[in-house]
């Protein structure tokens, strides 16, 4: 039919196309894919990162803050020990400066003993030329005065500097007393010492040592009161000195540290030259050597730092080691003063004891006389009633001062002083006295 329309059909076959497209898309979807991973990864290693960092920073903000705490808290602690050490410098210093006898053991331990004539404590310094005696004293006076400098003239170069006894301190109670190199193995040595000691050799005085071939000019005080005896040592030895190590000063020391025993007095050792240590070890073996050289007590041995020209600067340590050792220097001056004091005690007695004896085997004037004694009679009494020692001493000493010397002057006046017994010696006085017809 010629109206008829015939349609043909071409067949394209799309299929590998189709899947050509599909295999790129997938491929793109797994790289977007990939892409978006490695990017969510890096993203999240990156804030993970900057988390670790920001950690650490902030750890880092708080070790700091802990540390600057920390280094404020130890520096106000330090300030505070700085102060209390500080203050406790000043409290010992102002105990030095008002010490009156007695504060160290107490004047309860000196009852019934005769101390008036304890005037003032002097303490010797000893030690050999060059040792740091005169340094030492510079630091004393510059802790307790808080000067910048000492007056004892100094020598440096281990000469002796000191010909001239001479106290220092001598606004204290207790005095220093600057003394001669010892230690030159010299045989007047030792009757220096004693001079010095029992105080025939006074401040001011020139302490003479006679060459050979000279004579001893060397002016000698007679029977010097208490107080201008030594009561005190303190022997200043020198870190790594030959004759201390090889034990020399030992022997040559025990003679001198006999007359201090028979004094009463245990010397106090200070170690001077200490930078010449090195190490713990060198510090003991100093320490036993010094100890055992001098015969002190280890516990009376002590380390210094002394000021010198350099080493100037104010040092709070210094200033400690220079308290604590007159500390101990006055503790054993104190005692000392107290051996001392019983022996003269124990020494009157005998003297007494002999003395009433003596009278009653001569038939010199009689105890109970009125010519006698106060001291004699009270003495004579005393081994019938038992009365205390402490007592007739105090009581002697109270009348001799009231002029009051013999028995008849005391049954004179006796309505004025019988208020100085005690109220039973009192009446067994008065009995005494009336029985022998001095009393009405």
């Amino acid at each position: 039919n010629s109206s008829s329309q015939e349609t043909h059909y071409t067949y394209v076959d799309n299929t590998e196309k189709e899947r050509r497209e599909a295999l790129e898309r997938e491929a793109t979807r797994l790289e977007n894919e990939r892409k978006r991973r490695e990017k969510e990864e890096r993203e999240r290693l990156e804030k993970e990162q900057q988390q670790e960092e920001e950690g650490r920073r902030e750890e880092l903000r708080r070790q700091l803050q802990k540390e600057k705490e920390e280094e404020e808290k130890r520096r106000k602690e330090d300030e505070q020990k700085s102060l209390q050490f500080e203050a406790e410098l000043c409290r010992r210093r102002h105990e030095l400066k008002n010490y009156e006898f007695g504060d160290k053991i107490k004047l309860d331990s000196f009852l019934g003993l005769e101390i008036d004539d304890v005037t003032q404590l002097r303490i010797g310094v000893f030690g050999s030329a060059g040792s740091g005696k005169s340094c030492f004293i510079n630091t004393v006076e510059r802790t307790v005065r808080e000067t910048a400098k000492g007056t004892v003239p100094d020598q440096t170069k281990g000469e002796e500097g000191t010909i001239i006894l001479q106290d220092y301190l001598p606004e204290l109670f207790f005095h220093l007393v600057d003394t001669r190199g010892f230690f030159k193995y010299d045989s007047d040595d030792i009757v220096e010492f004693q001079n010095v000691l029992s105080g025939k050799i006074q401040p001011g005085d020139i302490i003479f040592r006679p060459k050979k071939g000279q004579l001893n000019q060397q002016v000698l005080h007679r029977c010097p009161a208490f107080g201008q005896r030594l009561h005190g040592a303190i022997i200043v030895v020198k870190a790594k000195d030959p004759r201390l190590i090889k034990g020399a000063l030992r022997d040559y020391w025990k003679p001198f540290q006999d007359n201090l025993r028979q004094n009463g007095i245990s010397p106090i050792t200070v170690i001077t030259h200490t930078d010449k240590l090195k190490g713990q070890k060198e510090m003991d073996e100093a320490r036993e050597d010094a100890y055992k050289a001098t015969r002190s007590s280890p516990s009376n041995t002590f380390f210094m730092w002394n000021y010198t020209k350099d080493n100037s600067a104010r040092n709070p340590e210094i200033e400690r080691m220079t308290f604590d050792i007159l500390h101990y220097a006055l503790i054993t001056a104190e005692r000392a003063v107290k051996q001392m004091k019983h022996r003269e005690r124990n020494k009157r007695e005998d003297e007494m004891m002999k003395a009433l004896q003596s009278i009653s085997v001569s038939g010199q004037v009689a105890p109970d006389s009125p010519d006698a004694s106060v001291e004699v009679f009270l003495r004579f009494l005393q081994q019938e009633y038992g009365w205390s020692t402490t007592n007739i001493v105090r009581i002697s000493n109270q009348l001799v001062k009231d002029d009051i010397t013999s028995v008849s002057l005391l049954a004179q006046c006796w309505s004025h002083v019988q208020d100085h017994f005690p109220s039973g010696m009192s009446r067994m006085i008065q009995k005494e006295l009336r029985k022998r017809g001095m009393l009405a």
